[in-house]
């Protein structure tokens, strides 16, 4: 009986932090119902299951994996057995699971211990367990860059993106309603659809001239992407879109700047940490396209700024996303400007990628292309107004064509937490501060959790399931819980917007090798998108 009282005492702690967090138990008003005290209840048989499983747990060197040495861990034998390689980390990871199974344990100079785990089950205990407190692995190198920048830009606070602890939380409580609530997203759709028809244009332009899309296409995407970002990020239009656009443009330096800083850091993140003891090529290469990017990202924001200021006060228009951030209380004008920042280098390579996997795998099968087709058909028939958001919620086929296509293309292996206590992952005893990575990609092409996994089968998604539940830990391509992508909401709109488009106007195929995943710290197509357009009769 004391066991059982202790058991719901740490349970009302555990409610009362989890209120502070995340805001979804409200224990101040509702305090001793019902409900409350049946989630106290179901909170203390947990604590009791999970006491009792760290009971039979088994130790952690017992976790396999592969062979360990004095001074550089695995690092050898992913050297020599497993051809060690940034660019392919993705196949390393694979095979590692073939050998060793859905949990794996490693360690790297620099890194120290952390392990792998493949089994959502592991991932939903992992994510359960560290929500209170998600400390992810930090992009070292981009923090560093940011508390070393000159004149103290950042005031040694450096983003949602390389923060963990209460300077995170500070940052993420004040902006997430803001950055996820669904209206202030749907403000922006018809500038998006706007956006999407320009470029849909451009893309019957480039047809016409070429026959086919450029083997830049993928540029041609990154434009769409920074135009569509940009008009949250910066209220406004930054003429990517523009024909014949120069490259020493604004917007196409911005673009060249974050693929940069993207190659980079898969070195400085990727690799032996290096960079600690000396500055390496790859750090060099970071903090040069990280500081230009910087000098006209800030460029860009401090103008929208002044359009904010100049603005008639009898303006009853709605205010952007950026103006809520900068009246928001507890905010700083750097942290609205570094999050902008983090908007524009973490929206552009995102989207445009998964653009370029959706297209191929609807021109690899016509039949879900026609598909697609039919339902827009349906939705917009001869709509000549702009999209509204009546309009993506009836678009469930769509929204399945992209949940299969980040399935069968993720854009990251997985996620990371560090974590805080002991946790039991897989019948194993895993110690606090342990790195853990969940390889939401490995789980994504697994039969068991999804049947047919080789296949391209958005009705999987569909709500009556006909191909049997999902597990919701088994593909999480924006991850979950507090420290899910900020920007998720963004990107699918964006997404949903330019697919309606593209698909109600043009059929799409591809003739050329079939396309898979090039690895360089997100996924990217490792093949040129030439594409070709027909319109539909």
């Amino acid at each position: 009986m004391a066991s059982v009282l202790r058991g719901k005492a740490s349970c009302a702690m555990h409610m009362a932090r989890y209120t502070r967090f995340s805001g979804s138990l409200r224990l101040s008003r509702c305090a001793g119902t019902t409900p409350v005290r049946q989630q106290l209840d179901a909170l203390a048989q947990e604590q009791d299951q999970e006491t009792a499983a760290e009971a039979t747990a088994r130790p952690t060197h017992e976790i396999p994996g592969p062979r360990r040495y004095p001074g550089v861990g695995s690092l050898l034998t992913l050297l020599w057995k497993y051809s060690f390689d940034p660019g392919r980390l993705h196949k390393i990871w694979m095979q590692l699971a073939e050998d060793f199974g859905p949990i794996i344990r490693l360690k790297q100079p620099g890194m120290g211990n952390f392990i792998g785990i493949s089994d959502p089950d592991a991932c939903e205990t992992l994510f359960r367990t560290t929500m209170e407190n998600p400390l992810r692995e930090a992009l070292d190198s981009l923090k560093k860059i940011r508390m070393d920048a000159v004149d103290n830009y950042f005031e040694k606070k450096t983003g949602l993106l390389p923060e963990n602890g209460e300077e995170w939380w500070r940052v993420r409580s004040r902006v997430q309603t803001t950055m996820l609530k669904p209206k202030n997203v749907a403000d922006y759709l018809e500038k998006m659809d706007q956006v999407s028809l320009d470029f849909v244009e451009r893309i019957a332009a480039m047809q016409a001239e070429y026959g086919e899309m450029p083997s830049d296409f993928q540029v041609e995407l990154y434009k769409w992407a920074l135009e569509s970002v940009g008009l949250v990020a910066l209220d406004r239009r930054l003429g990517c879109l523009v024909p014949n656009i120069s490259p020493d443009s604004e917007p196409m330096r911005l673009i060249s700047n974050v693929n940069e800083m993207f190659s980079a850091m898969n070195d400085t993140e990727m690799n032996v940490p290096y960079w600690k003891l000396f500055p390496t090529s790859s750090y060099k290469k970071l903090e040069r396209s990280h500081n230009e990017f910087l000098e006209i990202a800030d460029r860009n924001i401090r103008q929208t700024e002044a359009a904010f200021l100049s603005r008639d006060p009898s303006d009853r228009r709605d205010i952007s996303v950026m103006e809520k951030l900068l009246l928001t209380p507890g905010l700083s004008r750097k942290d609205v400007v570094t999050l902008t920042l983090d908007m524009i280098f973490a929206g552009i390579d995102t989207t445009s990628h998964t653009i370029g996997f959706t297209l191929y795998l609807l021109a690899r099968h016509p039949e879900v292309q026609a598909r697609l087709q039919e339902e827009l058909d349906n939705v917009l028939g001869d709509h000549q107004g702009p999209l509204t958001p009546k309009h993506l919620a009836q678009l469930s086929y769509l929204k399945a064509v992209i949940k299969e296509s980040l399935r069968i293309f993720p854009l990251t292996i997985g996620v990371a937490r560090t974590l805080d206590r002991d946790v039991v992952l897989s019948g194993y005893l895993v110690p606090k501060g342990w790195l853990v990575f969940t390889l939401s990609m490995l789980s994504g092409w697994d039969e068991k959790y999804f049947p047919q996994a080789d296949k391209f089968i958005p009705e999987r998604w569909l709500r009556h399931k006909p191909l049997g539940p999902i597990h919701p830990y088994a593909s999480l391509p924006f991850g979950t819980g507090t420290r899910m992508c900020i920007g998720r909401r963004i990107a699918e709109q964006e997404m949903y917007t330019f697919l309606a488009r593209a698909m109600h106007r043009f059929n799409v195929d591809f003739k050329y090798e079939d396309i898979k995943i090039a690895f360089c710290l997100v996924c990217k197509p490792s093949a040129p998108l030439k594409f070709t357009f027909s319109e539909r009769k």
